[in-house]
């Protein structure tokens, strides 16, 4: 019984998902559904009380709430940013020949939600990853906490506490803002160490808003002369790509 229930719910937010700018009356659900208004009503108004479908007075009509949006928007925003980067990442691969990685920042930590890895010069593409990395010590992390409100950098910090010797020695909150003024003006960040170097630059939103971070990793020995300029040229042109594919800006 308890199944049936979730079903008719399941199916009138469909119908209602469907018809997101106009709306849709009560009629309109019954008739689709084969239901009686009563019954149709009975979960309607279920789904009123709990705030994820509104009406609207003049027209009688009910439309889907920003609730209910803001539930499932993190994840549509994620499948659409793969879709629209998978063959960006692909073909920044096959013209660098090194490794390409897609960060996001969400719920306070850093994930790598998409790689393109050379491995005995074959190329993996992974689409189907969600692994957590620090964002300190990685090129793609600083970029995402650079550009993210001081609100959600501040939060950040008292998780995990200021990056110290994992970057530039900061161990207060002005050394840190420094750093990341200096990211958000260049759009890129570079981290090289002994033997390996990581490359970050932005992706951003409609409004403007950091949505991801694209990186390429390497051994240092192949990041230099012509080809450490054609890396970053690429990479650049590939956040650049993605950004606009995304519907958002790059200035």
């Amino acid at each position: 019984m308890k199944i049936k229930v979730v079903e008719k719910i399941m199916k009138i937010i469909e119908i209602v998902a469907n018809k997101e700018k106009e709306g849709c009356s009560l009629s309109e659900i019954s008739k689709s559904l084969n239901l009686k208004p009563t019954t149709v009503y009975s979960l309607i108004s279920t789904l009123l009380s709990l705030g994820y479908f509104q009406k609207d007075e003049k027209t009688k009509k009910y439309k889907i709430s920003e609730k209910l949006l803001n539930i499932f928007s993190p994840i549509l925003n994620r499948n659409l940013l793969l879709k629209v980067s998978e063959p960006v990442i692909k073909s920044l691969a096959e013209k660098i020949r090194e490794s390409v990685v897609l960060g996001i920042f969400h719920k306070g930590e850093r994930y790598t939600i998409a790689s393109a890895k050379y491995e005995g010069h074959i190329l993996n593409i992974n689409l189907n990853m969600f692994e957590e990395s620090p964002c300190y010590t990685t090129a793609t992390g600083r970029i995402l906490l650079s550009f993210l409100s001081e609100k959600d950098v501040k939060e950040y910090i008292k998780k995990e506490g200021y990056p110290g010797g994992k970057w530039e020695n900061i161990n207060n909150y002005e050394k840190l803002k420094k750093e990341m003024e200096k990211i958000r003006k260049r759009k890129i960040e570079i981290i090289e160490k002994e033997h390996t170097v990581a490359i970050g630059v932005p992706i951003f939103g409609k409004n403007g808003e950091i949505v991801a971070s694209l990186g390429v990793y390497l051994p240092k020995v192949r990041f230099k002369g012509e080809n450490r300029e054609k890396i970053i040229n690429e990479l650049k042109k590939a956040g650049e790509e993605i950004t606009l594919k995304f519907g958002g800006k790059y200035e």
